[in-house]
């Protein structure tokens, strides 16, 4: 059955969405495929939750699981796939995976390039103050 759709108008609500940092796009990333930015995008968004949750490590760095048949379902890609996907993300630096065996997931932490551009708490204050003024107007 085909999906129902509607256009965007400035009455429509916010759609729901994951955060696709824009360092990602950066030229030193173009090795890196679409589907490893993709479950970057998604680990970063369960961070959020895992920081909500009080899933932090001693050194203050945010603690995530995603298994492997998480990203699977996600991506709708093979475990071969997935598995490959995940090595490209710790190749490049962006995540750090450490096994804990006896069939347990992985605890995994994400990093960042150290020139990105990140938005701190003051900066995403202010700019949903002026929004919401905006809109008032």
């Amino acid at each position: 059955m085909k999906p129902l759709f509607y256009k965007f108008t400035t009455e429509s609500p916010a759609a729901s969405y994951i955060p696709f940092p824009r360092f990602l796009m950066d030229d030193c990333f173009t090795g890196l495929g679409n589907d490893a930015k993709v479950l970057y995008a998604l680990m970063l968004d369960r961070a959020s939750i895992s920081k909500v949750n009080g899933y932090i490590e001693k050194d203050g760095a945010i603690r995530l699981y995603f298994t492997v048949e998480q990203a699977e379902e996600k991506l709708h890609r093979s475990r071969q796939s997935v598995t490959r996907i995940f090595q490209q993300l710790e190749k490049s630096g962006l995540i750090c995976r450490k096994k804990q065996g006896l069939g347990r997931p992985a605890v995994i932490t994400l990093n960042y390039p150290a020139n990105a551009k990140l938005i701190t708490k003051k900066e995403v204050a202010l700019y949903v103050e002026e929004n919401m003024c905006a809109e008032t107007d």
